[in-house]
């Protein structure tokens, strides 16, 4: 690829004079490190956190405290660097708290705002980019992500420093400015479960920034330099899977996997019920709420570079296709999910706005921060309102039968069996996972062949709840509910759970 330059290194231009240095953006780092954390703060005191960001609490206690843990025992049926990059943070003295598995999302939010206040102080001085940058944090599509603890923060970071490099393409076709892209794709699948949809509506666009040289040449060798580390990444998945379960596709195979999405409970959710009977409706309505909640991109033909335009268009047919076809493949539970990626060629637009349409970008920014508050209101799940009402007012308990039972274990420290899977709630209202003996454990495995080796504590769940449905306990032995094991009596009987307890 390094063949297509169009500038031979002798004869590549040299400035005659110092470019003067490049703001840093630190302050701009903190502050939106801070806010956001400090939003986060408001919904942990409002008691409220999201069902994802519990699963990855109970997953990073885990890590902490279960005795002879080993990484493949966590399964790859989700991306995982969100939750190794938490392990990381939570290392560190005072972190390791009920926020941590927000602060991934909170730093990529945080360095996304950053990255856009850099460029739009080269081109419009530091005071709009200020402006322009606290704009963008007022969107209800970057507030989503980066606070929802769904882990679609960091996902929202490396989308936009791949679609950064689109605009390089044309400009600079020199093979570095490939492997940026080929680079973030393949970091995309390991943090963010919409990877695939994203690469493969992103390949019809890609001829809008490639050299049209290179696409008339060597088309091929074009995609493969970009998609060739994504599909390298694809197939190291499928061996972890086959190595460690036997089945290469297990990943997209089991229903409960988050490479699925919602697909368990696509019946429950009306936005994938349209879809099903109006195939033709995710992508119009996609299309069309997404002129409404980024009018922005209606700028996209002024910017100061003549091609930025094409990256934007790239990168917002992009997010409308992923949508699509997450939507047919009952991914999504509701459009603000990829939705919410628009915030991206918004954020390319910004950096290369003209000066002379300032004023008229950040009205455009403000009333799509309006516009998209009324477009997720449209479509948004019970879990998206509940996060809304949250971020204003104390919310109702949620969980509240497995709080008591996280606050009775936390007393009765005895050796307990519990499937973290369907009781994960448990685990992060008890705050910690000492003693706990979870599925990953051989001493669960040999309980559930041999009932003699169970332990002093036993935890079950209400075979007609949805946690009941997932517990492993229940599908082994389908009378403990009612009637417990020989030599154990029960102790605890709260809501949807029961302790039995080995008789002295």
């Amino acid at each position: 690829m390094a063949s297509a330059s169009t500038w031979p290194k002798s004869a590549a231009p040299r400035s005659t004079t110092d470019a003067p240095p490049r703001a840093r953006g630190t302050a701009v780092f903190v502050l939106t490190a801070a806010l956001l954390a400090l939003l986060c703060h408001r919904l942990l005191a409002h008691g409220y956190m999201s069902d994802d960001a519990m699963a990855q609490y109970a997953k990073l206690l885990l890590l902490r405290d279960a005795a002879g843990f080993r990484i493949e025992y966590l399964g790859f049926l989700y991306a995982q660097a969100s939750l190794y990059l938490g392990v990381l943070i939570g290392g560190l003295p005072g972190l390791s708290t009920p926020l941590l598995p927000y602060l991934v999302d909170v730093l990529a939010g945080a360095t996304l705002v950053t990255l856009l206040w850099r460029d739009i102080a080269a081109g419009l001085g530091r005071g709009w980019a200020w402006a322009l940058s606290a704009g963008l944090v007022l969107q209800p599509f970057f507030l989503w992500p980066t606070l929802s603890g769904n882990n679609q923060g960091l996902g929202l970071l490396v989308f936009y420093v791949a679609a950064r490099a689109l605009r390089h393409f044309r400009d600079d076709p020199e093979a570095f400015a490939y492997l940026r892209l080929a680079a973030s794709l393949c970091l995309l699948f390991f943090v963010d479960e919409r990877a695939c949809f994203l690469a493969v509506a992103l390949a019809p666009w890609l001829f809008l920034i490639a050299p049209p040289r290179l696409m008339r040449q060597a088309p091929l060798a074009f995609y493969l330099v970009c998609y060739l580390p994504f599909l390298f990444a694809v197939a190291a998945w499928m061996y972890l899977n086959y190595m460690f379960f036997g089945d290469p596709l297990l990943f997209v195979r089991d229903a409960n996997s988050a490479f699925r999405g919602i697909y368990a409970q696509a019946a429950l959710q009306p936005w994938l019920q349209q879809a099903a009977a109006q195939p033709w409706w995710p992508p119009l309505w996609l299309l069309l709420a997404g002129l409404v909640s980024a009018p922005l991109l209606l700028l996209l033909r002024h910017t100061r570079a003549g091609d930025t335009w094409r990256s934007v268009l790239a990168a917002t047919l992009t997010v409308i296709g992923a949508g699509t076809l997450a939507t047919w493949a009952r991914f999504t539970a509701q459009p603000l999910d990829f939705l919410a990626l628009l915030l991206v060629p918004v954020a390319l637009v910004l950096g290369d706005l003209r000066r002379d349409l300032r004023w008229l970008g950040l009205a455009l920014l403000l009333a799509g921060a309006v516009s998209s508050g009324w477009v997720i209101a449209r479509t948004a799940t019970s879990t998206t309102r509940d996060w809304i009402a949250a971020l204003q007012a104390p919310a109702p308990p949620r969980h509240a039968d497995a709080a008591q039972l996280g606050a009775w274990l936390a007393e009765a420290r005895l050796p307990t069996l519990l499937d973290d899977r369907a009781s994960y709630p448990v685990i992060v209202a008890r705050g910690d996972a000492r003693q706990l003996i979870l599925p990953f454990d051989p001493r669960f495995k040999q309980a559930l062949v041999d009932p003699r080796q169970m332990p002093a504590q036993v935890v079950v769940s209400d075979p007609a709840s949805q946690a009941g449905a997932l517990d492993s306990l229940n599908r082994r032995f389908p009378q403990l509910w009612q009637q417990g094991l020989p030599g154990y009596s029960l102790v605890y009987h709260q809501g949807i759970y029961r302790v039995w307890r080995r008789s002295p």
